[in-house]
């Protein structure tokens, strides 16, 4: 009876160590995006995902599962073996809900794993054509003089981009009526027609309308000035000691994958950001590389996900 006992756990050890000793990767890989294309979620996980193939000598497929303010693509990663064969691109929406939604169906810091951080986008604070501030300080002053009047679009409620105008009424006091709509495509119409008065926005997305004159750019959200925009101030610069937000991709795979797996997969990863042809891709949206490793992204995630709590407790947004 004992030495039953001794013979299956020897085999149960034999057969975790043949798990794993097995390659990495033993089949394709899938790259989950949460969002459909056209966003920067998609067009970072359709660069990075050809190269990273290539480098692991396995297809990596790109799988759009959108839904859910992204909790459909996340979950199903969450839940996938942990083997490093499913891959999720993450972005803001991934540490915003966190604190938008009362419950999850997966834990998100312990269903998934950091990889690395890809890129980022700062936001934009842009104004419509009959919104007379020349500056942030003379939006604010505004919104002071005539409280309630002063109304802001965003694509939707519980985004980066509605509460980045919350962190701003926060720190300004001040207040603006908030104009959700369904999608940024709608929201950037709804400021060019001058139905609202301002809204944050994707720089990618608002820098053609700002070089041909169609909204008045005043800040950018970034820590720093950005190439495309030289002469434009930070928030930081204009009176917003605090703010700093950004659009930002990542990439993660399920809770539990083999700390050597992981490292594989970073180590590919790292190598294809430092890459000219991918620089030069990710700048072409207003797009810049930003690489972090797996424990700089894990730290990164974590203030992401403060910093974005506390937009979401003050403004009381609630997922649609």
């Amino acid at each position: 009876m004992q030495h039953g006992k001794i013979l299956t756990l020897l085999l149960l050890c034999l057969a975790s160590v043949v798990a794993i000793a097995q390659p990495f990767p033993s089949r394709p890989l899938r790259l989950i995006v949460t969002f459909p294309p056209g966003g920067i979620t998609d067009f970072t996980g359709r660069v990075l995902a050809p190269r990273l193939g290539e480098a692991l000598g396995q297809p990596v497929i790109v799988e759009n599962k959108t839904g859910s303010g992204g909790n459909i693509g996340t979950d199903f990663v969450a839940k996938a073996a942990p083997d490093g064969h499913t891959l999720l691109v993450v972005a803001p929406p991934n540490a915003i809900n966190v604190s938008l939604y009362k419950t999850l169906p997966f834990d998100t810091r312990k269903d998934l794993a950091p990889i690395v951080l890809a890129g980022s986008v700062p936001n934009v604070l842009v104004v419509g054509p009959k919104t007379p501030a020349k500056t942030v300080q003379e939006l604010v002053e505004f919104a002071r003089s005539n409280p309630g009047k002063l109304n802001f679009a965003s694509n939707g409620n519980g985004t980066s981009i509605q509460l980045s105008s919350e962190l701003m009424k926060m720190q300004g006091n001040f207040n603006a009526v908030h104009v959700p709509y369904r999608g940024a495509p709608a929201a950037t119409a709804a400021l060019l027609a001058s139905d609202v008065d301002f809204m944050f926005d994707s720089l990618s997305v608002s820098l053609p309308h700002i070089r041909a004159g169609k909204v008045r750019v005043l800040a950018v959200s970034s820590r720093t000035r950005s190439s495309l925009l030289p002469d434009t101030p930070t928030m930081i610069e204009s009176g917003f000691p605090d703010f700093e937000t950004a659009g930002w991709t990542g990439m993660m795979t399920t809770g539990g994958t083999p700390p050597a797996v992981i490292a594989r997969l970073e180590a590919e990863l790292l190598k294809i950001l430092a890459m000219p042809e991918v620089i030069s891709a990710f700048e072409k949206p207003g797009m810049n590389v930003r690489p972090g490793n797996a424990k700089e992204f894990a730290r990164f995630f974590d203030l992401e996900i403060k910093r974005w709590s506390v937009a979401v407790k003050h403004s009381g947004a609630q997922a649609d």
